[in-house]
């Protein structure tokens, strides 16, 4: 089987090479790959890497020349080829850069048999699976270093996939490239939207026995937002993941767990099978809640079930969201309720929701101009932090403000 990665090309090309014996295909659009905090490099998984790697005329020539140089001298057994047409300058360069051949799209099928089975041939010799002496190799994250953060609420409607997306977004800012959001609302998830993507690959292919047999094809799944993290959005139609099992979704996550070091899973109000199945690998827990009598009670019923059932991690927080002096009701209030201390408020913004309706989330205007909602998701981001070193991190009384 040989594993083929095209950056930059038309589906044609991806289907001429997908009906060939023994192949495995996947392709990146140039957008995805040029985005401003992606790295390829880094989100390739050493210990699946593809036998080759073709870069197409879609990207500029200059950026596949320094990708296969840096690819050349860190994964030396990936056999680089260019697909186009180009100077005879150009192609003394790109063999300089470490490009072993250049094949044209009207290519016949005999031709991209003859490059596919030399990558193949390649891989078979021997050649080490490592980077040349003193290079840094991206090595896939130890489990036991990677936070699965679970946003969990009893209710719909309060705030759990604002707070979602801005935490991967604020996660990002810190470690580019080592976040993944997981839209884990099987049937309404509305992820893609906030952050206003359009996804070729969702949940549903996720749970693929393709993509969980291999973690180079589900990574190849994941959208990559220009602000440094992966998402992997929920299904189009909600009747596209109706069987997926809770075994599925905790071995989904245990897999993206392996190679980001952050996996934000954003949930479907209540406790459903995929949710429970999340929490079942939780490092940590964010349980939110709003000034609501109903949504406060619920929240007591939902800690008070999951402490029974043993799946509320040491590490956990409450979230007071969309919190305002007109509800009647004080933070103490809420905390007499629900019977744990409400850790962080989040005061009620209409710009929030006026952000997410544009596909642009708060935390992309910064600090200074999102205003309390930001400064509210980086007293989150600071708590996790803290959480992780130890899990007896002392409450302070927050109110609203």
């Amino acid at each position: 089987m040989t594993r083929t990665l095209i950056l930059g090309g038309d589906d044609a090309l991806m289907a001429r090479i997908n009906v060939l014996p023994g192949t495995q295909v996947v392709a990146l659009s140039s957008e995805t790959i040029q985005a401003e905090r992606f790295d390829l490099l880094r989100s390739l998984d050493p210990q699946a890497l593809p036998d080759l790697i073709m870069l197409c005329e879609e990207l500029p020539i200059e950026w596949s020349l320094e990708l296969a140089r840096a690819t050349d001298e860190r994964y030396p057994t990936i056999d680089l080829v260019l697909v186009g047409e180009y100077s005879a300058e150009v192609v003394v360069e790109a063999m300089r850069s470490g490009v072993r051949d250049i094949v044209t799209p009207e290519a016949p099928d005999s031709r991209l048999v003859e490059v596919l089975r030399r990558a193949e041939q390649h891989r078979v010799a021997g050649a080490p699976l490592t980077s040349t002496p003193g290079a840094a190799v991206p090595a896939a994250v130890n489990p036991e270093d990677t936070r699965v953060i679970v946003v969990v609420s009893p209710k719909g409607g309060v705030g759990k996939t604002s707070i979602s997306t801005n935490l991967a977004i604020g996660l990002a800012e810190q470690h580019p490239s080592e976040v993944v959001l997981v839209d884990l609302d099987l049937q309404f998830g509305d992820v893609a939207s906030t952050l206003n993507i359009n996804p070729t690959s969702t949940m549903e292919h996720a749970l693929t026995d393709e993509a969980a047999e291999d973690t180079f094809v589900l990574k190849t799944m994941l959208a990559v937002h220009p602000s440094g993290f992966h998402v992997l959005p929920g299904a189009d139609s909600p009747a596209a993941t109706e069987h997926a099992t809770g075994r599925q979704i905790r071995r989904l996550i245990e897999q993206l767990a392996t190679q980001f070091a952050y996996v934000v899973v954003d949930t479907a109000a209540g406790l459903d099978e995929p949710t429970l199945a999340a929490l079942e690998v939780a490092d940590d827990v964010i349980v939110v809640s709003t000034m609501d009598v109903s949504c406060v009670r619920g929240v007591r019923k939902e800690i008070e079930l999951l402490l029974q059932l043993e799946l509320l991690p040491a590490s956990r927080m409450v979230v007071l969201n969309l919190a305002d002096r007109q509800s009647g009701m004080r933070v103490k209030d809420v905390e007499a309720v629900i019977g744990l201390p409400v850790d962080v408020v989040i005061p009620r913004a209409p710009e929030v929701q006026l952000a997410s309706n544009h596909g642009e989330p708060i935390m992309l205007k910064g600090r200074k101009k999102g205003g309390p909602f930001v400064k509210a998701v980086h007293q989150v981001i600071d708590r996790l932090a803290r959480q992780g070193k130890s899990a007896d991190v002392k409450h302070r009384r927050v109110e609203v403000a």
